[in-house]
């Protein structure tokens, strides 16, 4: 009788969780319609929605949709009595700055700096809010401060925004701005470029800053010519001429040294400014790798020596495979490369095993054998060593996951997760995070693994002592697009789900700075190249966010890659990240070059750690998959010259 009571219970318990899951979804459903509604203004179209809403977590969101698009329409008092209301949820800041913008452009000053005053003076980083309550403490008479301020604001190197123009008219009306502050921001507008502020600046000052600034501005458009005639006239301005040293050294780094040793012979440069220039022109050399770059690198004056010098100097002496040089070289750099202490222990063991000294370098060797990544895995390859997964599977404490599963904003964050505002989610997951400590991190890492949410419980396993859950770490999401659409692209899945991981973390939706789209990142005009080649339906942005699409096309473009550079997958994964015009510039010059050599001279910091990523991560995903090791030497053959095959 008991057993049957156990199980009618749990039957019921069943259902009951089927109906909630069942309303759940209707509600999701419901949200996605009338959060459309609400962020266009429609009010009377979220109406119909709201009874199937009623307690759900994200139901504030539509009224502050709504409000923020009838920002000057609708009464503040409404806009403050919300705010009062939901202080502190994800769209609270961004409500309350979008109100603040509408406040200051209706002047409405006196609420205006009352918002200000309480939630936004401390330590503000917005422009064009400061910009505003200075506006407005002017326009209200409390003037204290205001010119010291207002000044601060103006002297920048760069143009300001259209919200700090009335303050720099009250400003120039009422004397605080001098000629010597125009002088002082020309000067720092020349020395960053931005000739366009310059000339602005230079209408109204007196002939001899805009002849100065038409200097400057035909400096940086040819700096070769514009030295040759500042030698010949035996010209003295220092400034003009370290800017034009620093702007030749890009164009022509071989013809900046020449004219250094000239300009230098008759100057006498000095300071940091000098240095900086005299470094530039060297770190250039070096990272195109141009054979001057390893004298002037040696030759720098101690001023000039920072870690990027101390760093490339090594590097060179690799790429030279001068291994005592290198090793005199390593010793300077105690604090590692890139920041990695590994990197610093591999490559001292390489620099020992040149110099005859097995047993130490195989020493070293074993130890970072033991550890999982890239150099770990290098130096396992080195010994013949087994690769150590060290996987340890998270072990939930259901409680505790429990207890954050009724957090507001972990709820929130789940529920714009599963409606499709990936972005949303990601905003109140970094919210709920912030109020978490280490051992609830890892139990939010396990749920939003749980929930599929791969980029979050990725990053917040990174940082909550999960480093060595490879289940969470690194999943197999969209397993069959990958494996499917590798194979027809003659690819490894494993590689493939390497550069996913490392390009997005999985997230279909992120945007790069650089305009670069969905799970493997690709540009729109690289994804328009790549679905005509294929034949395949493209729409722009929303063919790159669509995880199948993306694969599809991502996955393309890696082959093309893999084939371009001669199925060498170390070049073709700097080209993916790099563009494959820069990897063929850095392609060595005469002989082969051992891979991990190339890799670790290849000159784009970021490019560097990527490729380290991306085969570490081939490695994993490899084993996940196939419960097999795929050695990195398997992928790392010589790097050949341009043109040697």
């Amino acid at each position: 009788m008991e057993r049957c009571i156990q199980w009618v219970l749990g039957l019921l318990l069943a259902w009951a969780g089927v109906a909630a899951a069942a309303d759940l979804d209707a509600q999701r459903t419901a949200f996605r319609k009338a959060i459309l509604q609400a962020e266009s203004g429609n009010w009377a179209g979220v109406e119909p929605l709201l009874p199937g809403l009623e307690g759900y977590v994200l139901l504030p969101d539509l009224r502050a949709g709504f409000l923020r698009s009838q920002l000057g329409r609708v009464p503040d008092a409404e806009v403050a009595e919300f705010l009062a209301e939901y202080p502190d949820l994800g769209f609270s800041e961004g409500l309350r700055t979008a109100w603040a913008e509408s406040l200051a452009r209706r002047g409405r000053w006196e609420t205006f700096l009352e918002v200000y005053e309480e939630h936004f003076a401390d330590g503000a980083e917005d422009t064009p809010l400061r910009c505003n309550a200075l506006e407005g403490r002017i326009r209200t008479g409390r003037l204290e401060g205001v010119a010291s301020e207002g000044v601060a604001t103006w002297l920048s190197a760069y143009s300001q925004p259209k919200a700090c123009d009335p303050v720099f008219t009250w400003l120039r009306e009422t004397g605080a701005l001098s000629e010597a502050h125009s002088a002082e921001r020309i000067s720092l507008a020349l020395e960053a470029g931005q000739f366009r502020l310059a000339r602005y600046l230079a209408r109204s000052a007196p002939a001899s800053e805009r002849s100065r600034v038409e200097t400057w501005a035909g400096m940086h458009a040819d700096p070769s010519g514009r030295l040759n005639r500042m030698e010949q006239a035996g010209s003295s301005d220092e400034a003009l001429v370290l800017y034009g040293l620093r702007r030749l050294a890009s164009r022509d780094p071989d013809r900046a040294v020449l004219m250094w040793d000239r300009f230098d012979q008759r100057l006498n440069f000095e300071g940091e400014t000098a240095d900086a220039v005299q470094r530039r022109i060297a770190l250039i050399h070096a990272w195109r790798h141009l054979p001057e770059g390893r004298s002037l690198l040696a030759d720098l004056p101690e001023s000039a020596v920072d870690e990027d010098v101390r760093v490339w100097r090594f590097r060179l002496a690799l790429r030279d495979r001068d291994w005592p040089r290198a090793g005199g070289y390593l010793e300077e750099l105690p604090g590692g490369i890139d920041g990695e202490l590994d990197g610093r222990m591999f490559w001292q063991a390489r620099v020992m095993e040149a110099a005859g000294d097995e047993e130490g370098a195989r020493a070293i060797y074993e130890e970072l054998a033991g550890h999982r990544g890239y150099h770990a895995f290098l130096a396992a390859d080195r010994i013949g060593a087994d690769y150590q997964w060290r996987h340890a599977q998270a072990v939930p404490d259901e409680a505790a996951i429990r207890q954050l599963e009724t957090l507001t904003d972990v709820m929130r964050a789940r529920e714009f997760f599963f409606t499709g505002f990936n972005y949303r989610g990601r905003r109140e997951w970094r919210r709920a995070l912030s109020a978490m400590n280490e051992a609830e991190k890892t139990q939010a890492s396990i749920l939003a693994h749980r929930w599929g949410w791969h980029s979050r419980a990725i990053a917040t396993a990174a940082g909550s002592g999960l480093e060595d859950d490879l289940e969470i770490r690194y999943p197999l999401p969209w397993r069959q697009d990958f494996e499917q659409k590798s194979q027809a692209a003659r690819i490894p899945t494993p590689w493939a789900y390497g550069i996913a991981r490392s390009e997005s973390l999985f997230m279909p939706d992120v945007a790069s700075h650089a305009g670069a789209v969905g799970l493997m990142q690709l540009m729109p005009e690289t994804g328009k190249r790549t679905a005509r080649a294929a034949r395949i339906p493209y729409r722009g942005i929303r063919t790159l966010k669509d995880p199948a699409s993306n694969i599809t096309l991502g996955t393309r473009y890696l082959g093309d890659m893999l084939n371009r550079f001669g199925q060498h997958r170390v070049l073709a994964t700097a080209a993916y990240n790099a563009g494959p015009h820069r990897v063929e510039r850095w392609l060595p010059r005469g002989e082969p070059l051992p891979a991990d050599i190339w890799v670790e001279t290849v000159p784009y910091s970021e490019t560097r750690g990527y490729v380290r990523r991306v085969l570490a991560a081939e490695a994993v995903f490899h084993w996940r998959m196939n419960d097999k090791t795929h050695r990195l030497a398997e992928a790392m053959p010589p790097v050949a010259p341009k043109g040697g095959g």
